[in-house]
């Protein structure tokens, strides 16, 4: 039994046979069979007309395929492939153009800052940028970074010069800052030499380097804090310097004073101790009254003949009315505050990416903050305590929400550590001695790696104690809240963003 359907078209009709017996249907008979209506012409499609494009071409040694090939759409996998990449390469180029609208704008608007004339025996005004190491960023230079790829350019279009302080470990800057206050305050109180009257008393330099000038130049010039943890460790450098004594003192020395030495005991050295200096009285003894030795009067006035010893010199004890720190700090250089967040971690990866698609939005933050220090707009610091309802020592606070979780524990890491490190020591020292006292002979592996020595593993001990010390220090700063202390009340102000009014006195 056969069945025909018949499909009309606009000029003619074309038909379909089906055949099929029961249930099962067979595919088509080949052609030709009776025609179920001969009235009814057979529609077929008519040769395409190859165009003159076509003609040029078949000459040349292309593959008539490709020629004859006609366009159709990709299949749905190409199609989402292209989709997804066009869209991020769209966002991707989107974003760069408009970083570098936003940093030409406000390139326009400083540039003109460096085309001011400027005496040859005076300075152009300096910035000191101050950053350290990010919680649980093994990149100490990340904050760094940051002030070159963002800051930086708008204060080379403005002719502003920098110095960066950078703290490579935690608690690093703090301890920097309050050096330089200290050092500072003995300079202002005579009992040491800045550096420019050293090089002065050398050889005379151009230019006003008096103190009172340098003074001015640091008060026109300003601190650029790059980040809040930053800013943490500034503020605490800053109390310490102005709260605490400002005579030198050598701290490893106090600190290696203040460790135990039950682990390094030995009681055979004591023994040995006990002979060798037996030996030394008894020969002292003889060779006193040997004739070969010198007259007791010339080696009390150590002769050049038999070598001179030098005596360090002799240090005048500091008047205590001297060492008194201020009631209140002196006035500092404005402080310019740059918001930074590091994304650190697997989990914030999200960040990121999303970072990577909007980088719009740093390069806009470290425009502003960059020309609000270059434009001197300033105001004085607000704190908790002030009648304001602004706080500065709230900046940038939810960047700590990005901090790392393991940051928490690194007191207990450090005691691990410490733990660890003194089982081990127990038994270096032990082969060390060995070694020392010819007890036995080394092994292979030590003449190849001789171990440490005793001397040697007291130095190493030392190290990782002030390590561990500096370490825990700068947890503590970094993980509590900035310092604010009475004496800061007046002395510090911050750049902010310059009003139309004070645009238009620049």
């Amino acid at each position: 039994m056969s069945v025909f359907d018949v499909f009309h078209t606009g000029d003619g009709a074309f038909w379909l046979c089906k055949d099929f017996v029961g249930t099962k249907w067979f595919k088509p008979r080949p052609w030709p069979f009776p025609h179920p209506f001969p009235g009814i012409k057979q529609m077929t499609t008519p040769p395409s007309e190859k165009g003159g494009l076509h003609a040029a071409l078949k000459y040349t040694g292309i593959p008539p395929s490709w020629l004859e090939k006609r366009p159709k759409l990709p299949s749905r996998n190409w199609l989402i492939f292209m989709s997804v990449v066009g869209s991020l390469t769209a966002l991707y180029v989107d974003d760069r153009r408009k970083c570098k609208q936003i940093r030409n704008e406000y390139i326009e608007k400083v540039q003109h800052l460096a085309e001011v004339p400027v005496f040859h025996k005076d300075w152009t005004r300096k910035v000191t940028v101050y950053s350290c190491r990010y919680p649980e960023d093994h990149d100490h230079e990340r904050s760094m970074k940051y002030f070159k790829k963002y800051v930086k350019p708008i204060f080379v279009a403005a002719a502003v010069d920098y110095d960066i302080i950078n703290g490579n470990q935690y608690g690093a800057l703090a301890s920097k800052v309050s050096d330089d206050i200290k050092k500072k305050r003995r300079e202002i109180a005579g009992l040491e030499k800045s550096r420019d009257q050293l090089l002065h008393e050398l050889q005379p330099q151009t230019g006003d380097r008096s103190p009172t000038a340098r003074r001015r130049r640091e008060l026109g010039g300003g601190a650029v804090i790059i980040g809040r943890h930053s800013l943490k460790e500034y503020m605490e450098g800053l109390r310490r310097g102005w709260s605490e004594s400002m005579l030198k003192r050598d701290a490893e020395e106090e600190f290696a004073n203040t460790l135990p030495d039950d682990v390094f005991d030995d009681p055979l050295a004591s023994t040995v101790t006990e002979a060798s200096m037996e030996g030394l009285d008894s020969t002292s003894s003889s060779s006193s009254s040997s004739p070969l030795s010198p007259p007791v009067d010339v080696v009390r006035n150590r002769s050049p003949l038999f070598g001179q010893i030098r005596q360090p010199p002799v240090r005048r004890p500091t008047p205590a009315s001297l060492d008194v720190p201020p009631a209140m700090m002196p006035l500092q250089a404005p402080i310019g505050l740059v918001p930074f967040t590091n994304h650190i971690g697997f989990k914030q990866v999200p960040y990121m990416i999303y970072d990577f698609f909007t980088e719009r939005y740093r390069v806009l933050s470290g425009c502003q903050a960059a020309y609000a220090i270059v434009m001197e707009n300033k105001r004085p610091m607000t704190h908790i305590d002030s009648m304001v309802t602004s706080n500065d020592l709230d900046f940038d606070r939810q960047s700590e929400r990005y901090i790392k979780s393991s940051w928490n524990k690194l007191p207990k890491r450090t005691e691990t550590a410490k733990t660890d490190y003194y089982k081990e020591l127990k038994d270096k020292i032990k082969v060390a001695r060995e070694l020392a006292y010819g007890e036995r002979e080394p092994t292979r592996a030590e003449r190849s790696n001789p171990p440490m020595t005793e001397v040697e593993l007291r130095g190493q001990r030392l190290k990782k104690e002030l390590k561990w010390k500096d370490d825990l220090e700068g947890w503590e700063v970094l993980s509590g809240e900035v310092v604010w202390d009475d004496k800061f009340e007046g002395a510090l102000e911050v750049f902010v963003a310059p009003t139309h009014s004070s645009q238009e006195e620049h």
